[in-house]
């Protein structure tokens, strides 16, 4: 595999590749739960995102996420401690995630330090994430990534980033999570 670094201007941004995670009971869990949305307000952002039960591949997930963070920053990652730490989002053609950051302007300390999101299900052109970030304040930068099956990002969750619609027939499946460092 051809390696490739690219250098934000953000701490805690790492992506890799997951192994031994049943993609197939994570997207039938996704598509039974795909009605239970996180809000009722179709306005809201956290319409756009599914509860879905924890299970043994999500803790695989988890595990092996925090794994890599600890690998590369020798920090380890947790779940953040609240009732909604992880969710599934499936997008069917023409459906896209707006632009958003998971800091709690109201509570900042109960913030997350660090997001991710975890790729289940990624059909042609199903739409890709824009990180959006800041060299200094004038600028306004941002950086594109395709999405692949079992690949996983982790970046601060203070950076707004949004999904391009899915172009294909087929939806596109991922889960995202709330860390906190430890």
């Amino acid at each position: 595999m051809k390696q490739f670094y690219k250098t934000l201007y953000v701490n805690d941004f790492i992506y890799g590749y997951l192994d031994n995670i049943n993609h197939e009971e994570l997207e039938k869990t996704c598509i039974e739960n795909y009605k239970k949305r996180l809000n009722e307000n179709r306005w809201h952002t956290r319409y756009e995102d599914i509860a879905i039960p924890f299970s043994e591949e999500i803790t695989k997930i988890i595990d092996q996420m925090s794994l890599a963070y600890s690998n590369k920053f020798n920090k380890s990652l947790i779940l953040k401690d609240e009732p909604i730490n992880f969710w599934a989002q499936v997008h069917y053609k023409n459906e896209s995630t707006q632009s958003h950051n998971h800091l709690n302007v109201d509570y900042p300390k109960n913030s997350p330090d660090v997001s991710g999101v975890y790729y289940i299900k990624v059909p042609k052109n199903s739409g890709d994430l824009v990180l959006k970030y800041k060299k200094h304040k004038l600028d306004f930068s941002s950086i594109v990534f395709n999405p692949e099956e079992r690949k996983f990002i982790i970046f601060q969750s203070g950076l707004d980033h949004y999904v391009t619609p899915n172009l294909n027939e087929e939806p596109r499946i991922i889960i995202s999570f709330n860390f906190k460092i430890i």
